[in-house]
């Protein structure tokens, strides 16, 4: 897998160093301010940066490219490098809605390349240890996640200058930014919600920048609270009726997990070298480099199934994005 990374932002300086780890070739960069791509490339170590984003996708020396953009503009440049012929490696959330999400998969299908979605929570380690120990827990319950992750940006709000990933041009809100990881792990645990209400607070712009997922399950309740303006906890928790499964930290990270029943608790955590954008990345290598095309679809069927939950949660909380009346 040889990868053109788009963007050159705190996302996708995350990427090149999960790239080191995993052993993945960046071969090119685009900004659009060529400035910007070269100093990118020189701080890396990549051989070749671009301007122009059509130019770019007529080279042969990259398979795959990695969409490091804002929200809204998933869909265009990853339609692009589809038509391309070129695998795509899609940042979360997904895309802005499931019209493009879906037209996304077709042209994915057509070219027959690969799409996937750097979500983040279910390569982990520690997530297969706590989907393996569900069972033990007998009947669920509850649970509970809280990603409280105050925003710099949101001071630069309250001073007048609105930054995009708080405006419904850009796709923006605390669901797109940080629930969306407590989502996809509640999804790939539990499935699709049989119904759901999104409760949040709005700021001017129109995107939520506090917000409550309350979604119904047979037999219990997931309650997934987010915030961009408030520090406090990043916890999630799995109730049942014989025991609780506990990790204070949020979906993307899951570390030190405890199982607590009658009995006392058990650390059932296993040591996790790296972060969640390298075991991702580990498994895109690994789906893309062994045609594993099974593999490929599980992760687009999670992908949609989340994307699904988004767009009911926005629908419940009234927001409405740019790129929903196009």
């Amino acid at each position: 897998m040889r990868v053109a990374i788009l963007g050159t932002g705190n996302i996708s300086k995350e990427f090149m160093n999960a790239s080191r780890i995993a052993e993945v070739e960046v071969c090119a960069v685009y900004h659009r301010e060529m400035a910007k791509a070269a100093a990118f490339a020189e701080n890396y170590g990549i051989p070749a940066y671009f301007d122009d984003y059509d130019e770019m996708l007529k080279q042969d020396f990259f398979d795959t490219v990695y969409t490091g953009l804002p929200n809204s503009l998933h869909y265009p440049y990853a339609k692009k490098a589809l038509c391309a012929g070129k695998n795509v490696l899609i940042e979360k959330p997904f895309c802005s809605n499931l019209a493009e999400f879906d037209e996304l998969v077709n042209l994915s299908h057509e070219h027959n390349v690969y799409l996937i979605e750097m979500d983040r929570v279910t390569s982990l380690p520690n997530f297969g240890v706590i989907r393996d120990h569900l069972g033990e827990l007998g009947p669920i319950r509850a649970v509970t996640i809280d990603y409280a992750q105050y925003s710099r940006k949101y001071d630069d709000y309250l001073n007048g200058k609105i930054s995009n990933v708080f405006t419904t041009e850009f796709s923006g809100g605390v669901l797109s930014d940080l629930l969306v990881y407590c989502v996809n792990y509640t999804v790939a645990l539990f499935g699709k919600p049989t119904n759901l209400i999104y409760v949040v607070d709005k700021l001017s712009t129109g995107i939520d920048i506090t917000g409550t997922l309350v979604m119904k399950y047979p037999g219990f309740i997931a309650t997934l609270t987010g915030s961009k303006n408030s520090i406090g906890d990043k916890r999630s928790t799995i109730q049942g009726e014989w025991g609780t499964i506990m990790c204070d930290t949020v979906p993307s990270v899951l570390k030190d997990v405890d199982k607590v029943t009658r009995q006392g608790t058990e650390r059932i955590s296993v040591y996790e070298e790296y972060d969640g954008t390298t075991y991702t990345l580990f498994e895109m290598k690994r789906i893309i480099d062994n045609d594993d095309r099974a593999a490929g679809e599980i992760r687009l069927a999670q992908s949609r199934k989340v994307m699904e939950v988004l767009q009911s949660a926005r629908k419940s909380a009234g927001i409405v994005f740019e790129a929903d009346n196009r």
